[in-house]
Protein backbone atom coordinates (compact mmCIF):
# COMPACT_ATOMS: atom_id res chain seq x y z
CA UNK A 1 0.00 0.00 0.00
CA UNK A 2 2.66 2.49 -1.50
CA UNK A 3 -0.07 5.36 -1.66
CA UNK A 4 -2.16 4.39 1.00
CA UNK A 5 -3.89 7.84 2.07
CA UNK A 6 -3.26 9.59 -1.18
CA UNK A 7 -5.49 11.23 -3.74
CA UNK A 8 -4.01 10.97 -7.10
CA UNK A 9 -6.27 12.76 -10.12
CA UNK A 10 -4.95 10.69 -13.57
CA UNK A 11 -5.47 13.38 -15.94
CA UNK A 12 -6.01 11.30 -19.43
CA UNK A 13 -7.18 8.25 -17.90
CA UNK A 14 -8.29 5.57 -19.86
CA UNK A 15 -6.49 4.14 -23.00
CA UNK A 16 -3.34 1.98 -22.35
CA UNK A 17 -1.11 3.74 -19.50
CA UNK A 18 -4.12 5.40 -18.42
CA UNK A 19 -5.56 2.18 -17.56
CA UNK A 20 -2.53 1.04 -16.50
CA UNK A 21 -1.20 3.73 -13.82
CA UNK A 22 -4.86 3.95 -12.32
CA UNK A 23 -5.49 0.62 -11.65
CA UNK A 24 -1.75 0.35 -10.03
CA UNK A 25 -2.30 3.26 -8.06
CA UNK A 26 -5.71 2.34 -6.72
CA UNK A 27 -4.19 -1.07 -5.73
CA UNK A 28 -1.72 0.54 -3.88
CA UNK A 29 -4.12 2.55 -1.62
CA UNK A 30 -4.65 5.63 -3.54
CA UNK A 31 -8.27 7.51 -4.04
CA UNK A 32 -8.37 8.02 -7.99
CA UNK A 33 -10.05 10.52 -9.87
CA UNK A 34 -10.42 9.49 -13.60
CA UNK A 35 -10.48 12.65 -15.83
CA UNK A 36 -10.90 11.80 -19.47
CA UNK A 37 -12.52 12.21 -22.92
CA UNK A 38 -14.52 9.34 -23.69
CA UNK A 39 -17.13 9.63 -20.11
CA UNK A 40 -18.36 5.72 -20.38
CA UNK A 41 -14.32 4.21 -20.24
CA UNK A 42 -13.45 6.29 -17.08
CA UNK A 43 -16.70 5.38 -15.39
CA UNK A 44 -16.02 1.87 -16.65
CA UNK A 45 -12.70 2.07 -15.28
CA UNK A 46 -14.17 3.84 -11.66
CA UNK A 47 -16.24 0.54 -11.58
CA UNK A 48 -13.62 -2.01 -11.73
CA UNK A 49 -11.65 -0.41 -9.08
CA UNK A 50 -14.55 0.23 -6.63
CA UNK A 51 -15.96 -3.18 -7.36
CA UNK A 52 -12.95 -5.10 -5.24
CA UNK A 53 -13.12 -2.08 -2.65
CA UNK A 54 -11.20 0.30 -4.31
CA UNK A 55 -12.26 4.00 -4.19
CA UNK A 56 -12.26 5.95 -7.73
CA UNK A 57 -14.89 8.88 -8.87
CA UNK A 58 -14.78 9.46 -12.55
CA UNK A 59 -15.72 12.33 -15.42
CA UNK A 60 -15.49 12.64 -18.71
CA UNK A 61 -13.60 16.06 -19.61
CA UNK A 62 -11.78 18.33 -21.91
CA UNK A 63 -8.86 18.87 -19.96
CA UNK A 64 -7.38 20.92 -22.68
CA UNK A 65 -9.97 23.55 -22.04
CA UNK A 66 -10.04 25.36 -18.77
CA UNK A 67 -13.16 24.00 -17.75
CA UNK A 68 -12.59 20.90 -18.08
CA UNK A 69 -9.27 21.16 -16.12
CA UNK A 70 -10.55 23.04 -12.98
CA UNK A 71 -13.60 20.62 -13.08
CA UNK A 72 -11.22 17.73 -12.65
CA UNK A 73 -9.08 19.10 -9.38
CA UNK A 74 -12.86 20.19 -7.91
CA UNK A 75 -13.95 16.61 -8.83
CA UNK A 76 -11.19 15.68 -6.43
CA UNK A 77 -11.79 18.12 -3.84
CA UNK A 78 -15.54 17.31 -3.33
CA UNK A 79 -14.92 13.93 -3.63
CA UNK A 80 -11.60 13.11 -1.19
CA UNK A 81 -10.69 16.87 0.07
CA UNK A 82 -7.43 17.15 -1.10
CA UNK A 83 -4.82 16.54 -4.70
CA UNK A 84 -1.95 14.46 -3.37
CA UNK A 85 -0.56 12.93 -7.05
CA UNK A 86 -1.24 14.63 -10.69
CA UNK A 87 -0.31 12.58 -12.98
CA UNK A 88 -0.40 14.80 -16.13
CA UNK A 89 -1.56 11.78 -19.39
CA UNK A 90 -3.50 14.08 -21.91
CA UNK A 91 -2.20 13.63 -25.41
CA UNK A 92 -2.17 12.83 -28.59
CA UNK A 93 0.07 11.70 -31.99
CA UNK A 94 0.92 13.29 -35.37
CA UNK A 95 3.20 12.36 -37.98
CA UNK A 96 4.16 13.56 -41.74
CA UNK A 97 6.44 15.95 -42.73
CA UNK A 98 6.53 19.56 -41.29
CA UNK A 99 5.74 21.43 -44.52
CA UNK A 100 2.49 19.52 -45.44
CA UNK A 101 1.04 20.36 -41.53
CA UNK A 102 -1.66 22.34 -41.45
CA UNK A 103 -1.49 25.26 -39.00
CA UNK A 104 -4.88 23.36 -36.86
CA UNK A 105 -3.02 20.19 -36.76
CA UNK A 106 0.10 21.80 -35.13
CA UNK A 107 -2.09 23.63 -32.65
CA UNK A 108 -4.12 20.57 -31.88
CA UNK A 109 -0.62 18.51 -30.72
CA UNK A 110 -0.13 21.78 -29.54
CA UNK A 111 -3.56 22.20 -26.87
CA UNK A 112 -3.77 18.35 -26.11
CA UNK A 113 0.02 17.87 -25.21
CA UNK A 114 0.96 21.45 -23.58
CA UNK A 115 -2.23 23.06 -22.60
CA UNK A 116 -3.44 20.40 -21.08
CA UNK A 117 -0.18 19.64 -18.87
CA UNK A 118 -0.31 23.17 -18.17
CA UNK A 119 -4.34 23.44 -17.15
CA UNK A 120 -4.67 20.54 -14.60
CA UNK A 121 -1.17 21.69 -12.93
CA UNK A 122 -2.75 25.31 -12.62
CA UNK A 123 -5.58 24.27 -11.26
CA UNK A 124 -3.99 21.74 -9.07
CA UNK A 125 -1.06 23.15 -7.46
CA UNK A 126 -2.95 25.34 -5.38
CA UNK A 127 -4.65 22.41 -3.38
CA UNK A 128 -1.02 20.63 -2.81
CA UNK A 129 0.10 23.94 -1.79
CA UNK A 130 -2.18 24.09 0.76
CA UNK A 131 -1.50 20.51 1.51
CA UNK A 132 2.50 20.99 2.20
CA UNK A 133 3.30 19.29 -1.13
CA UNK A 134 2.73 16.53 -3.45
CA UNK A 135 3.80 15.11 -7.03
CA UNK A 136 3.14 15.80 -10.69
CA UNK A 137 4.17 13.34 -13.15
CA UNK A 138 4.12 14.61 -16.88
CA UNK A 139 3.97 12.33 -19.82
CA UNK A 140 6.12 13.58 -22.74
CA UNK A 141 8.43 10.93 -24.79
CA UNK A 142 11.65 9.43 -25.21
CA UNK A 143 14.00 10.51 -28.02
CA UNK A 144 13.15 7.77 -30.22
CA UNK A 145 9.26 8.56 -30.09
CA UNK A 146 10.06 12.24 -30.84
CA UNK A 147 12.09 11.98 -34.11
CA UNK A 148 9.32 8.85 -34.95
CA UNK A 149 6.90 11.68 -35.04
CA UNK A 150 5.68 15.10 -36.60
CA UNK A 151 7.64 18.21 -36.10
CA UNK A 152 4.73 19.19 -34.12
CA UNK A 153 4.67 16.30 -31.46
CA UNK A 154 8.66 16.28 -31.31
CA UNK A 155 8.05 20.19 -30.11
CA UNK A 156 5.29 19.55 -27.79
CA UNK A 157 7.01 16.57 -26.11
CA UNK A 158 9.98 18.58 -25.74
CA UNK A 159 8.01 21.43 -24.10
CA UNK A 160 7.05 19.21 -21.68
CA UNK A 161 10.10 17.97 -20.51
CA UNK A 162 11.35 22.18 -20.56
CA UNK A 163 7.72 22.54 -18.63
CA UNK A 164 8.63 19.55 -15.96
CA UNK A 165 12.46 20.79 -15.18
CA UNK A 166 10.89 24.33 -14.63
CA UNK A 167 7.87 23.64 -12.69
CA UNK A 168 10.20 21.32 -10.55
CA UNK A 169 12.73 24.18 -9.74
CA UNK A 170 9.93 27.00 -9.12
CA UNK A 171 8.24 24.58 -6.45
CA UNK A 172 10.77 22.92 -4.94
CA UNK A 173 10.46 25.10 -1.72
CA UNK A 174 6.68 24.32 -1.74
CA UNK A 175 7.74 20.42 -1.19
CA UNK A 176 6.11 19.55 -4.69
CA UNK A 177 8.17 17.20 -6.86
CA UNK A 178 7.62 17.42 -10.57
CA UNK A 179 8.89 14.76 -13.00
CA UNK A 180 8.15 13.32 -16.47
CA UNK A 181 8.18 10.35 -18.35
CA UNK A 182 8.90 9.25 -21.31
CA UNK A 183 8.51 6.57 -22.99
CA UNK A 184 8.29 5.02 -26.81
CA UNK A 185 6.65 2.14 -28.44
CA UNK A 186 4.25 1.30 -25.93
CA UNK A 187 1.94 -1.65 -27.07
CA UNK A 188 -0.97 -3.13 -25.17
CA UNK A 189 -0.75 -5.22 -21.75
CA UNK A 190 -1.25 -8.67 -21.57
CA UNK A 191 -4.00 -8.33 -19.37
CA UNK A 192 -5.45 -5.04 -19.68
CA UNK A 193 -7.49 -4.55 -16.48
CA UNK A 194 -4.82 -6.76 -14.18
CA UNK A 195 -1.73 -4.75 -14.54
CA UNK A 196 0.37 -7.47 -14.20
CA UNK A 197 4.35 -7.07 -13.65
CA UNK A 198 6.11 -6.17 -17.21
CA UNK A 199 7.92 -8.98 -18.72
CA UNK A 200 11.91 -9.11 -17.28
CA UNK A 201 13.46 -9.11 -20.60
CA UNK A 202 14.38 -6.38 -22.62
CA UNK A 203 14.12 -7.18 -25.72
CA UNK A 204 10.64 -6.36 -26.69
CA UNK A 205 8.01 -4.02 -26.77
CA UNK A 206 6.82 -1.66 -23.49
CA UNK A 207 3.96 -2.65 -22.55
CA UNK A 208 1.66 -0.12 -20.14
CA UNK A 209 2.88 -1.34 -17.16
CA UNK A 210 6.25 -0.30 -17.71
CA UNK A 211 5.16 3.12 -17.45
CA UNK A 212 2.93 2.49 -14.55
CA UNK A 213 5.29 1.26 -12.06
CA UNK A 214 7.72 3.38 -12.80
CA UNK A 215 4.58 6.24 -12.11
CA UNK A 216 3.97 4.43 -8.87
CA UNK A 217 7.53 5.15 -7.60
CA UNK A 218 7.95 8.82 -8.46
CA UNK A 219 4.22 9.25 -6.88
CA UNK A 220 5.43 7.86 -3.78
CA UNK A 221 7.30 8.88 -0.83
CA UNK A 222 9.83 6.63 -1.74
CA UNK A 223 10.99 9.52 -4.52
CA UNK A 224 10.56 12.08 -1.29
CA UNK A 225 13.98 13.30 -3.07
CA UNK A 226 13.26 13.20 -6.88
CA UNK A 227 12.19 16.11 -8.66
CA UNK A 228 13.36 17.86 -12.17
CA UNK A 229 14.10 14.18 -13.65
CA UNK A 230 12.86 13.07 -17.33
CA UNK A 231 12.96 9.50 -17.46
CA UNK A 232 13.23 7.21 -20.50
CA UNK A 233 11.50 3.96 -21.01
CA UNK A 234 12.35 2.28 -23.93
CA UNK A 235 14.31 -0.60 -23.32
CA UNK A 236 17.32 0.62 -24.14
CA UNK A 237 16.89 2.11 -27.70
CA UNK A 238 18.29 5.79 -27.05
CA UNK A 239 21.61 3.69 -26.10
CA UNK A 240 21.57 1.83 -29.04
CA UNK A 241 20.82 4.46 -31.68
Amino acid sequence: MRLNGKVALIAGAGGRQGTAVALVFAREGARVVLAGLDDGEVKALAARINEPGGEAVAEGLDLSTPEGAKRAVELARSAFGRVDILYNNSGGYLDGLLHETAEADWDRVMTQNVRSHYLTARFAIPLMLGAGGGSIINVGAARAARQGGNAAYAASKGAVIAMTQNMARAYRDNNIRVNCICPTNIGSSPDQFAAPLPPTTLVRDGTPEDVAYLALYLASDEAAWVTGVAFVVDGGAEVLS
